[in-house]
């Protein structure tokens, strides 16, 4: 490729960045402005008036105001996953073992693969903790190939770091899957008729635990690592490797933490009984409820009450206030759950209140058979997730006609969650919004990035369509 082709390519990549951030509103914009445009759709195709005197008839307002609330428990339970995964990334213990395992690889290929297994390992699991994990894994690496005097393209590290988030979104951790994996959850998003046809739960094992979903999770991540090494600049000059104050950050960064426990507060505050205590009995417990249920027994509380427990154990040495500072850390991201969730409970009773909910399920009954259901499923909710990117937020305004369509039409609901899941985790690639933290941690420009995750998405875009169709003729 000449310096030409390089340029104009940066250039077209430059041009999509200053689009995006031109036209694209704040989240909470978005949020208000779906508000307004449901309510106006409500009123187009429902006889549902704005107002009503009469306190039994259902209006706008009503079925707004009504829903505004419902979602405080789903609130609180999306801010402690977010908190406790970023407390279990961010415990000294982890760092040390993921520094250890950065230094294995003595390639640049290996280097790759390495951060990308890792991370989608962990996002599997926890998608907080993949983030997290990959950003200090690939902080490693970076540092490690600099050490090593390895050549390797950070843009094309971090953005195969970044394309773990694809697995993350679609994992264990993801909101959809487990609001559906807790008991009741998914009957109280849909409308009256539908309630007794959804299923009271769907446990993981129907979801993103199935062998075909995972070896699609296995497929697309090769196909992430070998294109990265596919597309590794061939000219060492045009490598853009770490830079020397980072390397500096990232060696502070290594350094022992230090707690004082000279006064009697300080020794309270940072008391290793008490973390001992609580962790090993609440990590006990969790693996009782494992053991004895299996993964069936996982939902939102209890998975949190798992990553909280595990938590507080890996910060047992360093006491009480230092976990409650990483728990603060990773609070401070999910200020946009507890402001914007409300607003979205009150679109859910919007659909599900007013009957629209009933109108676009039969709408998309109408243009989709069994077979093609979790193609459309899976492009919709990948379009929406631009508007919207937050699984759990969008989840509550899709579920109320989703569910009910995936019921008419006699499709499978776990492969219809795959789907949704999918298309989040797909077009999370192409959007800065869970970019953010990977190019401010690695200082580097979205453009740098995005540039390699592009073709990647094209890619895996066709996969998932055959897979889900594919599966959706066998089940």
């Amino acid at each position: 490729m000449s310096q030409t082709q390089v340029n104009e390519k940066r250039s077209f990549m430059d041009r999509y960045l200053a689009w995006f951030i031109k036209w694209m509103p704040d989240s909470f914009v978005i949020c208000l402005s779906l508000t307004v445009l449901v309510a106006i759709l409500v009123l187009v195709f429902t006889d549902t008036p704005v107002w009503s005197n009469d306190l039994e008839e259902v209006s706008l307002v009503s079925a707004w105001a009504g829903s505004f609330w419902d979602l405080l428990a789903f609130t609180m339970q999306m801010t402690v996953l977010l908190a406790t995964g970023h407390a279990v990334a961010s415990s000294p213990p982890a760092n040390r073992v993921l520094t250890w395992i950065a230094g294995l690889p003595s390639t640049r290929g290996q280097m790759i693969a390495l951060g990308a297994t890792v991370a989608t390992l962990l996002g599997f699991i926890h998608w907080g903790l993949g983030m997290m994990g990959g950003i200090v894994m690939g902080k490693e690496l970076l540092a490690q190939a600099r050490r090593k005097n390895i050549k390797i393209h950070a843009p094309i590290l971090v953005a195969t770091i970044f394309m773990a988030f694809l697995p993350s979104s679609g994992g264990m951790s993801g909101a959809a899957v487990l609001y559906s994996a807790t008991p009741g959850y998914l009957r109280d998003l849909v409308p009256e008729a539908y309630e007794e046809v959804t299923p009271y739960s769907l446990p993981l094992t129907s979801t993103v635990l199935r062998i075909d979903y995972i070896l699609l999770l296995v497929i697309c991540m090769i196909i992430v690592v070998v294109l990265a090494i596919a597309m590794h600049p061939k000219n060492p000059e045009k490598m853009k490797q770490i830079e020397d104050q980072l390397l500096d950050e990232i060696d502070a960064g290594q350094q022992v933490v230090r707690v004082k426990r000279e006064t009697p507060a300080q020794r309270a505050n940072a008391s290793r009984i008490i973390m001992y205590l609580f962790g090993t009995l609440g990590l006990l417990y969790s693996l009782f409820i494992l053991g004895s249920q299996g993964v069936e027994a996982l939902d939102l509380n209890s998975f949190n009450f798992l990553f909280l427990s595990l938590g507080i154990l890996l910060c047992a040495n360093y006491g009480p206030e230092y976990y409650a500072g990483l728990i603060k850390d990773g609070i401070s991201g999910t200020f946009g759950f507890i402001l914007q969730f409300p607003f979205y409970a009150g679109i859910f009773g919007l659909i599900s209140a007013t009957g629209f909910g009933e109108i676009i399920s039969q709408a998309f009954t109408t243009i989709s058979t069994a077979e093609t259901w979790p193609v459309i499923a899976f492009l919709y909710s990948g379009l929406l997730n631009i508007a919207v990117p937050s699984g759990g937020s969008k989840f509550v305004i899709e579920a109320p006609y989703i569910i009910p369509t995936t019921s008419d039409l006699g499709a499978d609901m776990g492969l219809i969650l795959q789907a949704y899941q999918l298309g989040d985790g797909l077009t999370n690639l192409l959007i800065p919004f869970f970019a953010l933290p990977y190019l401010a941690n690695f200082r580097l420009k979205f453009s740098e990035v995005v540039g390699y995750t592009v073709p990647v998405v094209g890619l895996l875009l066709v996969l998932i369509c055959g897979y889900l169709f594919g599966m959706s003729v066998l089940l």
